[in-house]
C-alpha cells in the first residue's frame, strides 16, 4: 500500500493504483497511469501547443514569481552545470560562514553540478561540511515503499549509489559531509524528515532546495495526478510519499534517462509538494535564508520533450499543485534553463 503523511491523501494516492491495475495471468499488475492536469495547467498546455509564446512572453515576470526569483538563461550544458554548482556553492559558503546548519535538498537529475561543487569545496575550503545535511529528495520503491530488488532491476543503481559516485566520494577527507548527515529516501526514512528539518529550523538554518523538471512538469516524483487529485489544501499538506505510482510520462522519461530504454520501476518513494511549501514558509519568516534552484539542461535529441515543458512552465500565471515546476518561483532563486528552451521552437523536424 501507497503510504503518505496524511490518510486521506494515502486513501486518493492508493485509488490511482487500484484504478489502473491490470490483470497480468492470476495476479494484477500496475504500469502507470495518464497524467491528469487541472484546467488552469491544462490551458496553459494548449496554448503553448497551438501558439507557441516568444521569448518576450516566456521570460516576463509573472505575478507568482518572488520579487528575488529569477531566470538564468546559458549557452550550454556545460554552463548550466557551472552556473547550478556556482549558485548552490555560493549559498553552502554563505551559510556554514555564518555558522549556520543547512537543508540541503539533493536530485538525482540534473547533476552535472555535483562534481563541480565537489571540487569548489575541495579547492576553496570556505564551506564547513561538516553543517550541511542532505536530504535525497527521492529513490526507486516498490508500491509499499520499500527498497527495489536487485534482481529485478540488475542494471540499476539507487540514487543513493548515483550520488556517492557524482558527489560525496569526491569530496576530499577533510571536506567530507558527516555519514549521519546525509538522508536518503528509500525504505522508510522519508518517517524522519520532517523531524530532522525541523530541529534544523528551530536552529536558524539555511536551506538550498535543488532539482530539475520532469516530462510532465512535475518537480521531485510529484506526479501532476496528486495535484488533480487531491487539489491544492490537502496537496500542500503532504511532506512525503511513499510507493508514489508514476505516469506513462514519467516512466518513459526515466527509460530514456537511466536504463538505456530497459525497464524501470513504476513506484517511488519522494518528498511531497507539502515539505517545498514548508520550507518557502519558514523563508518567508527568515529572509535570506531559502533559496531554490532547478535547472533544464537537456538539450539532446532523445530529451527535446524539456523545452515545451520549460515554455509551459514559464507561461504558468499561478502555482498549480498538478505542475509542481510552478511552485519553484514562489520561493527566492532561479531557474536555470539553456538558451534553446526559451528562443528555439519544440518542434523537432522530419528526418
Amino acid at each position: 500500500m501507497i503510504e503518505t503523511n496524511i490518510p486521506e491523501a494515502t486513501k486518493k494516492l492508493q485509488a490511482i493504483v487500484d484504478k489502473n491495475q491490470q490483470k497480468a495471468g492470476r495476479s494484477k499488475s500496475y504500469i502507470g497511469h495518464p497524467a491528469e492536469y487541472s484546467g488552469t495547467v491544462q490551458a496553459v498546455r494548449d496554448r503553448v501547443r497551438t501558439k507557441p509564446p516568444t521569448p518576450r512572453d516566456l521570460l516576463k515576470r509573472k505575478k507568482h514569481w518572488h520579487t528575488d526569483f529569477g531566470v538564468e538563461i546559458v549557452d550550454s550544458l556545460e554552463m548550466h552545470n557551472s552556473t547550478m554548482a556556482i549558485n548552490i556553492f555560493n549559498r553552502l559558503a554563505e551559510h556554514t560562514s555564518a555558522g549556520r546548519p543547512v537543508i540541503w535538498i539533493t536530485p538525482v537529475g540534473p547533476m552535472g553540478q555535483y562534481p563541480i561543487i565537489a571540487q569548489l569545496i575541495n579547492k576553496l575550503g570556505t564551506v564547513d561540511t561538516s553543517l550541511i545535511h542532505t536530504f535525497a529528495m527521492d529513490e526507486w520503491a516498490t508500491q509499499d515503499g520499500e527498497m527495489i530488488a536487485k534482481k529485478d532491476y540488475p542494471y540499476m543503481t539507487t540514487f543513493r549509489q548515483d550520488m556517492a559516485e557524482q558527489f560525496f566520494d569526491l569530496l576530499d577527507a577533510d571536506h567530507q559531509i558527516p555519514i549521519k548527515n546525509r538522508n536518503f529516501a528509500a525504505g522508510k526514512h522519508l518517517h524522519s524528515y520532517e523531524k530532522k528539518v525541523d530541529r534544523l529550523m528551530n536552529k536558524g538554518a539555511g536551506v538550498i532546495f535543488t532539482g530539475g523538471v520532469g516530462k510532465i512538469g512535475h518537480i521531485m516524483f510529484w506526479e501532476s495526478t496528486f495535484g488533480v487529485r487531491l487539489s491544492r489544501s490537502l496537496a500542500e499538506q503532504v511532506l512525503w510519499v511513499r510507493g508514489a505510482p508514476l505516469t506513462f510520462g514519467t516512466i518513459d522519461q526515466n527509460e530514456t534517462t537511466s536504463s538505456a530504454s530497459a525497464p524501470v520501476p513504476v513506484f517511488a518513494n519522494t518528498i511531497g509538494l507539502g515539505l517545498f511549501v514548508k520550507l518557502r514558509n519558514y523563508g518567508r519568516k527568515h529572509r535570506g535564508r531559502v533559496h531554490a534552484y532547478f535547472g533544464l539542461d537537456n538539450i539532446e535529441e532523445p530529451l527535446k520533450w524539456q523545452r515545451f515543458i520549460a515554455q509551459c512552465m514559464l507561461m504558468m500565471e499561478t502555482a498549480d499543485p498538478s505542475f509542481g515546476a510552478s511552485y519553484v518561483p514562489t520561493m527566492p532563486g532561479a531557474y536555470i534553463i539553456v538558451r534553446s528552451h526559451v528562443h528555439d521552437s519544440f518542434f523537432v523536424a522530419s528526418k
